[in-house]
């Protein structure tokens, strides 16, 4: 009797868990595939994780303990190796040299190596080091992807941050599909927000000279700051053995066979940025399988919800998305976070004839969440998810939840609390952009206004489809992706 198929699912963020729970737990069901839940880390909820994967017949593994240290994974695993031939590399001669022979075709490559030789001694010596560490991650990715005779991967982001290149390279060299399900949103400035005052990645006068002659692509520079997207040794490491993207700062721009786009707007924006048409499919997310679930429950569940929480189940019914505390990282035209909750989740309230409900970020601690209990506002413990279906209007913060909303056919406002200054929806007539309380008020009565609301949800439902196009069957695509389509042909 042959073996399931295997996929092997990478875990970087609790967000990814529960998505790859329900390929787990349809392989289960069907008894198709094998899912494991792979994480290099180690998250908050880990026992639950743990629990939650063995109810859905898989195995939930953390390569790190709580404390940082590292964990047994070989007992947990012990039970898992598999019994299917061994995959044989699929270039020996780039086995045994240890270098991908993509790299002897990239011009960037040559480059990195003709910056290297002109580095002093301790820095080349940097350099190899953290070459060494890119190889070492490689060989153990690809040695559990033999022993656990995996047929796909697939990982809800190729972050140049994480070892998503050493899942991608290794799977590459076995023959072994990658895909990427992605519902995040993509910037170009995203990256540079974040590190342009960063000492790690910052470069002193020579360095960058080099860099911006060599490797300009991976170069960020404003008024007062030079930066690269990774360290500088991390950097050229990545150049000179081949598993640099093609964009570093760009999220998702590395070698996966494919990436799963959740609609036909989110393949533009890739486009636009440069990716192979080839190597995108629009094939939905499964996080919105369960946004389809819920908008063909609508009706039941709206009025569930007001019976439960309010008397009027006529009035429109605005979702307010609180954003986590961020005042420690980010600029903010408020004093503390209680200002911003009695802002940001408290003035939709003011309005004359809607029910308000507000769903806290999954980052907002409990902390927080007392504090946004204590204004009185009706706060439910539920996902986004969950409840976007039901809502007539939705306020985030520059939140990729905010395509979820226009999938739906629900108006957004996006109040940029944090100032972020992205501009993804500007151009987007059902969204509302605004970075201050005065607008923040303007756009929430503009919504209050019978006329402009019905504007702004006709444009809203008209342009749904290209946003979202929910049937229900986004995870069944995605399964048919890993496991129907020669891995050699994206």
């Amino acid at each position: 009797m042959t073996e399931k198929k295997r996929l092997l699912c990478i875990i970087y963020e609790p967000g990814n868990f529960q998505v790859f729970l329900k390929l787990a737990q349809r392989g289960f069901n069907s008894q198709e595939f094998d899912a494991i839940l792979w994480s290099p880390y180690s998250l908050p909820e880990s026992f639950r994780y743990q629990a939650e994967a063995l109810a859905a017949g898989t195995v939930y593994i953390e390569e790190t303990t709580p404390d940082g240290g590292l964990a047994d994974i070989h007992t947990k695993l012990s039970g898992w190796l598999s019994s299917k031939p061994t995959r044989l590399p699929t270039d020996l001669e780039s086995q045994l040299s240890g270098t991908s022979k993509q790299l002897i075709k990239s011009k960037t490559g040559l480059q990195a190596k003709a910056l290297y030789f002109e580095l002093s001694r301790y820095e080349r010596l940097s350099v190899l080091c953290a070459i060494d560490s890119v190889h070492r991650r490689i060989r153990f990715c690809e040695d559990w992807l033999v022993r656990l005779g995996i047929d796909a991967v697939v990982m809800a982001e190729d972050n140049i941050e994480r070892d998503s290149y050493g899942w991608i390279e290794s799977a590459k060299r076995r023959g072994i599909r990658t895909a990427i399900t992605s519902y995040g949103a993509i910037s170009a400035n995203e990256a540079v927000t974040a590190y342009k005052y960063s000492s790690n990645h910052a470069l002193n006068a020579v360095q960058a000279s080099l860099v911006r002659f060599h490797l300009p692509h991976w170069l960020a520079e404003g008024d007062d700051f030079v930066i690269t997207r990774l360290p500088f040794t991390e950097m050229l490491a990545r150049e000179i053995t081949g598993v640099a993207p093609f964009n570093p700062w760009l999220v998702n721009s590395g070698h996966s066979n494919v990436i799963a786009v959740e609609s036909l707007a989110m393949e533009n924006i890739y486009l636009q940025f440069g990716f192979p048409k080839n190597q995108l499919k629009t094939i939905g997310h499964p996080l919105q399988d369960t946004l389809s679930g819920v908008a063909l429950d609508r009706d039941c569940r709206r009025a569930m919800l007001c019976k439960q929480y309010f008397h009027s189940p006529q009035l429109p019914l605005i979702l307010v998305a609180m954003p986590p505390d961020q005042f420690k990282t980010r600029p903010c035209e408020y004093e503390s976070y209680v200002d911003l909750i009695n802002a940001f989740a408290c003035l939709p309230r003011t309005l004359d004839g809607v029910n308000v409900i507000v769903s806290p970020h999954p980052n907002v601690s409990e902390e927080s969440r007392q504090l946004i209990r204590a204004t009185g506002v009706v706060m439910v413990e539920t996902t986004v998810a969950d409840l976007l279906p039901l809502a007539d209007l939705y306020i985030a913060s520059v939140s990729s939840t905010i395509k979820w909303a226009l999938g739906c056919g629900v108006p957004v406002i996006d109040f940029d609390c944090y100032g972020y200054g992205y501009s993804d929806y500007l151009q987007v007539p059902q969204v509302i952009s605004t970075s201050d309380e005065t607008g923040y008020r303007h756009a929430l009565l503009r919504f209050a206004d019978p006329i402009e609301r019905s504007k702004l949800v006709l444009l809203a439902r008209s342009n749904s489809f290209f946003w979202g196009g929910f049937d229900g069957k986004a995870t069944e695509r995605l399964e048919k992706l890993l496991f129907e389509v020669d891995p050699n042909a994206a």
